[in-house]
């Protein structure tokens, strides 16, 4: 089953043909990426953008996080 989202304003949409192992960090990074106690996680797989393309902030030498530029919704996380 496809799964789709995107932002609050709707500038950036993406799908996802499945899902994949979930996960939680309480890392500081996270704590401030989310504004709460920790960052929930998921995999995509077969994950595409199907309008518009977020802008990435590199948060680490690990991971970079996608965001909306237009208002400011997180949606990614990409490790290396």
């Amino acid at each position: 089953m496809t799964q789709t989202g995107g932002c609050q304003c709707g500038a950036v949409r993406f799908s996802a043909e499945r899902l994949g192992a979930a996960s939680i960090c309480h890392c500081r990074m996270c704590q401030k990426a989310t504004g709460g106690f920790f960052g929930p996680y998921v995999d995509a797989h077969g994950f595409a953008w199907t309008r518009g393309r977020p802008k990435h902030f590199q948060s680490s030498e690990h991971v970079r996080r996608g965001f909306c530029e237009a208002c400011g919704t997180p949606l990614s996380f990409e490790s290396k």
